[in-house]
């Protein structure tokens, strides 16, 4: 026997009876009465169960992975095939509700999703809205989400027909209503009124359901869940029958609360009394006070003291071993990092830089070369050989990991992302994403060389109020294309940081995507995609939340943080704003409330509503809807992002043509200005002309710059080549300025001067230009 082992039987021996009789407790999850509550690694709260003996019987289903699936039993006069299945999940016993899922579908009839809702001891809620199709008697609604957002969302589901069309005028959205002496009555919750949806409005098709609720402490916002419906529960018999079987008999620190059921019945519940948890019946767990801080503390100390003893002894074999075998080395060594680099790049044709060369291109990582700082590492611009046949340098992107080191003079953690990122960018190649030039391991550095893309992130111009609407459209088209590709790739490639910093513009304001440092190539997976991580990474306000409650990564993870982008393209607001009210500091939040409710021009950015016309305003409402749906709370309802890139580049090509794209131009790339004739304060279209101007960038080294100016440009008219603008500045953002100076060129004749009826041309003076 190893030393281990005999260490931990020697800790399992001396912990107190009591520790491993709770132990053995959890592990059970039968119950006295019989009924089975365990499927694989899940367990139900009584009284349901899988077994004949669970007063509500659910059945279990366990896949090749492990993965555990408890549903509804289906119904006996069920006419649906035998692939349609309505997954259990989310229960509550303090409140006798579960949810089940209703994925959007078409061919869904109305009678047989009844019969499969409507068992004998659970029956949709009133909180759900139903979105049916095909009413004959279809009358105004009480629900407050628009359907035409539901259509958008059924546009993505396999079956249902009318996927390119408008939305259908027969599509409905039915929320039941409970009357006042209903609710005045207090018998409970209130359930779903099918007779009105088959009956009175005599609809054929059950889309899809969304389940709101209005937190219990009030407020203007609520939540929403899309394809799932919330499902209220009971067992027969009221609380007064002396006869109730022992299975169903409230336990004795539990109340009886009578339910008034869908059929007018009567059935019962039981609730624990305040600050008791459990599930109140005398057959299940009952009702317990929560366990004592000092209990758990003590418990808390006796597990830490066994990890903390086994892990000791683990060290402890490690250093034996280690000895024995003539010492080595920790994680990456340097020979053997640096073998690793050089393979990886080799195999990509990816040059490898000394760091004299960098440094040499970085001035040192001067402080006046510093584009930015990340979670990373810090980028820098400068010049490296070009490895085209031009002999001229290049600017470059250098992005500097942290080091973080050990003793030994390596840190493991940043050598993995280099490494990582090198494999990565270099296995793939599309025209918005930053191809990686080279890459450095020398002198305990770790850098990144990549192409430099001039115009700055989308979240700088987002800020700044430069970019109108078709620019922003295009911008997440060829984004979510970027995104699409990498996860078609085998094996695909999911990003997990993605965000509107990530997203850098050129001078055409063509996107390329960037930081692949958290991305993760994830092999041998199924159509899901996923992958568990015990470390949430990525940036708060882009996080799928589903991320951080089951460590589920998948590619459904990276559309919701897209889906956040899409946000900002829209409203132009921070992700996380502590200065708006506390329900509306995360943007995703705020926006879902204002889209639920149909009210989207309420956080639309001024500026595009101050420049835009019916187009803009349609496509933003569009555009919205989108991203609505990417930020539904299960993974499984978001679109993939093949449909999102599809509907994006659908939209954007819906553009009229006149519509200029006006924006800050980037270096070394031309520049689209809008010049306004006659001094005029507003242009119209019809007065627009557009003028190409060249941005030459001079060397950093560039003889005369004064030693404090690094950053020296350029700007001549593209038509006559005069100079109309030149200077230095310290850093990228102050040459920028500089260069939105020289936009103007005072070349006669301006290309499309108005022409009088003389034959004499009227041409603005100096200054009347407005860009």
């Amino acid at each position: 026997m190893s030393l281990a082992a005999c260490l931990l039987l020697f800790f399992l021996s001396i912990l107190p009876d009591e520790t491993l009789s709770a132990t053995t407790a959890v592990s059970g999850a039968g119950g006295g009465s019989g009924c089975q509550r365990l499927c694989g690694g899940m367990v139900v709260p009584y009284p349901f169960g899988f077994s004949g003996s669970c007063p509500i019987m659910l059945s279990c289903a366990v896949d090749a992975d492990g993965n555990s699936t408890a549903a509804l039993i289906p119904p006996t006069n069920s006419s649906s095939s035998s692939s349609t299945s309505y997954a259990v999940g989310t229960f509550s016993s303090a409140n006798s509700t579960f949810v089940v899922s209703m994925p959007p579908s078409c061919v869904r009839g109305v009678a047989d999703a009844r019969r499969w809702l409507s068992g004998d001891n659970y029956g949709v809620t009133s909180h759900t809205g139903l979105f049916v199709r095909g009413c004959r008697n279809a009358s105004s609604t009480n629900c407050t989400v628009p359907v035409d957002t539901i259509w958008s969302t059924l546009r993505t589901a396999g079956d249902c027909a009318g996927a390119n069309e408008t939305v259908p005028a027969s599509v409905t959205c039915v929320a039941t209503v409970s009357t006042e002496a209903e609710r005045a009555s207090g018998v409970g919750v209130m359930f779903a009124e099918w007779d009105k949806v088959e009956h009175e409005l005599r609809c054929d098709r059950l889309l899809t359901s969304v389940y709101g609720q209005t937190p219990a402490t009030g407020g203007s916002t609520f939540s929403l869940e899309f394809a799932v419906a919330q499902m209220g529960w009971w067992l027969n018999g009221s609380c007064n029958h002396t006869d109730l079987a022992a299975g169903v008999r409230c336990a004795g620190n539990a109340t009886c609360h009578d339910v008034k059921t869908p059929s007018g019945g009567w059935g019962h519940r039981c609730r624990c009394l305040p600050g008791m948890d459990g599930d109140g019946f005398d057959a299940g767990e009952g009702c317990r006070f929560p366990a004592k801080k000092s209990s758990m503390k003590k418990v808390l100390i006796i597990v830490g003291g066994i990890l903390a003893g086994v892990v000791a002894a683990g060290v402890l074999l490690c250093c034996v071993r280690r000895r024995s075998s003539g010492g080595g080395h920790r994680g990456f060594d340097k020979l053997t990092a640096k073998k690793l680099l050089s393979e990886a790049a080799s195999s990509s044709g990816v040059p490898v830089y000394t760091y004299h060369e960098v440094a040499r291109a970085t001035n040192s990582f001067s402080h006046t070369h510093r584009l930015g700082t990340g979670a990373y590492g810090t980028v820098y611009v400068g010049k490296l050989p070009s490895s085209s046949p031009s002999p001229s340098p290049s600017l470059v992107a250098i992005k500097r990991l942290r080091r973080r080191l050990h003793d030994d003079g390596e840190d493991d953690a940043a050598i993995a992302v280099l490494l990582n990122e090198v494999k990565l960018i270099s296995s793939v190649s599309h025209p918005n994403l930053v191809r990686l030039l080279g890459c450095c391991l020398d002198r305990g550095e770790q850098i990144l060389v990549y192409e430099f893309v001039p115009n700055g992130t989308l979240s700088n111009h987002l800020a700044a109020g430069d970019l109108p609407w078709r620019a922003r459209l295009g911008v997440a088209a060829e984004t979510a294309a970027a995104i699409a590709y990498l996860h078609a790739t085998r094996p695909p490639i999911l990003h997990r940081d993605i965000k509107s910093s990530n997203i850098l513009l050129d001078g055409d304001l063509r996107p390329k995507l960037a930081d692949f440092g958290l991305s993760r190539a994830v092999g041998g997976l199924q159509a899901s995609m996923s992958h568990v991580s015990t470390a949430p990474q990525g940036t708060p306000g882009y996080l799928d939340p589903e991320y951080h409650q089951n460590f589920h990564l998948s590619d459904k993870s990276d559309v919701y943080s897209f889906g956040v982008v899409l946000l900002e393209l829209i409203t132009a607001m921070k992700v996380v704003d502590f200065g708006r009210p506390a329900d509306e500091v995360n943007l995703a939040s705020l926006a879902l409330d204002r889209i639920g409710k149909g009210r989207v021009d309420d956080i639309v950015d001024p500026a595009l509503v101050d420049r835009g016309d019916e187009w803009v305003m349609l496509s933003v409402r569009h555009v919205s809807e989108l991203a609505f749906r990417c930020l539904a709370f299960q993974k499984d309802v978001r679109p993939c992002m093949s449909e999102v890139a599809a509907e994006l580049h659908q939209i954007r090509d819906a553009a009229p043509a006149s519509v200029p794209v006006v924006a800050r131009t980037g270096v070394g790339r031309p520049m689209t200005v809008d010049v306004g004739f006659n001094g005029m304060d507003t242009v119209t279209a019809a007065t627009k002309r557009t003028y190409p101007t060249n941005i030459l960038h001079l060397a950093p080294e560039t003889e005369g710059a004064p030693e404090e100016h690094r950053m020296c440009f350029k700007v001549e008219c593209n038509k006559c080549g005069k100079l109309t603008w030149s200077g230095c500045g310290k850093h990228v953002a102050s040459v920028y300025d500089g260069i939105e100076k020289g936009k103007h060129c005072s070349c006669k004749p301006w290309p499309g001067v108005d022409t009088k009826s003389d034959g004499s041309t009227s041409t603005p003076k100096e200054g009347e230009a407005k860009a």
